[in-house]
């Protein structure tokens, strides 16, 4: 049975093919475009969920752009989701999402299993520039494993408070709290973004990329992880929410953002849509 494709009220397409229908998460109706106006259908529930799609980056120079935007920073509390599926992360540290205005004002969530000094520095580590990318890693040798194969999801909270108080900051790996208290320089910025995208380039799959403007609880991590296979985050209201295909048929290049925000991604230099995806 064929799938309604999910928008919200504010990325409607402008001008879609006659007779083109989508269902409108925030609105509960379905509406269908007659070739110069939308007619609303009030619906009771929504098309069930599905997740058919991923986006695969190169290593190289892959990425995709969600433009420039207010979304978060600093002074406010926030969140950020992503599944990945990482294809080298041996020798580097790929770049899952770069928020930044420049070297002093932003942060990068990079995975790591690298060798330094006398430690190897394994997991997720989240910071600006200007501050090394303060870890939330050192010696995790079960969580290198881990990160070395399958599908795994990744969930970044922060309070708000202060973001060089200690407690500020929350990393949830697979739906379990696996760091927190580090004391994290941001500044505060306007934010120039994207995904796979860094000093280091992503090589491997993301899929259901979000931001969410408020700073997600235990129980939350551990729902949206949802043992291993995605789920409708509608609920948690993020203001961005990119699913990586499944909304765009998993052709072109636009990413649909199915988040508040109306911010559509732009894959650049020829990311190609996959059918593997968390299950």
């Amino acid at each position: 049975m064929a799938k309604l494709d999910l928008i919200t009220s504010s990325t409607r397409p402008a001008a879609p093919a006659a007779g083109k229908a989508y269902f409108e998460t925030d609105t509960n109706k379905v509406i269908i475009w007659d070739g110069s106006d939308w007619t609303e259908i009030v619906s009771d529930t929504a098309p069930a969920f599905s997740n058919a799609y991923s986006v695969d980056f190169d290593g190289s120079n892959d990425y995709m752009d969600f433009g420039t935007n207010t979304f978060i920073n600093s002074s406010s509390a926030f969140s950020v989701s992503a599944w990945f599926n990482v294809d080298n992360i041996s020798s580097s540290y790929p770049t899952i999402c770069l928020l930044k205005t420049n070297l002093t004002k932003g942060f990068v969530i990079s995975l790591s299993n690298t060798t330094g000094g006398n430690a190897v520095y394994n997991g997720v580590w989240f910071g600006s520039a200007t501050n090394e990318f303060k870890g939330f890693s050192t010696n995790n040798s079960t969580l290198s494993a881990a990160l070395a194969s399958g599908w795994h999801h990744l969930v970044l909270t922060y309070d708000g408070v202060d973001p060089l108080v200690a407690s500020s900051t929350t990393v949830y790996f697979d739906g379990v709290e696996y760091a927190s208290n580090r004391a994290i320089g941001l500044g505060t910025y306007a934010n120039v973004n994207y995904v796979a995208k860094g000093a280091y380039m992503y090589n491997g799959l993301i899929d259901e990329f979000a931001i969410f403007n408020t700073e997600l609880s235990s129980s939350d991590a551990s729902d949206i992880y949802n043992s291993g296979v995605p789920t409708d985050i509608s609920s948690y209201s993020p203001v961005g929410w990119w699913k990586m295909g499944e909304n765009d048929r998993g052709t072109g290049t636009k990413i649909t953002d199915q988040g508040s925000g109306g911010n559509d991604g732009t894959l650049t230099n020829g990311p190609t849509f996959s059918s593997s995806v968390p299950s």
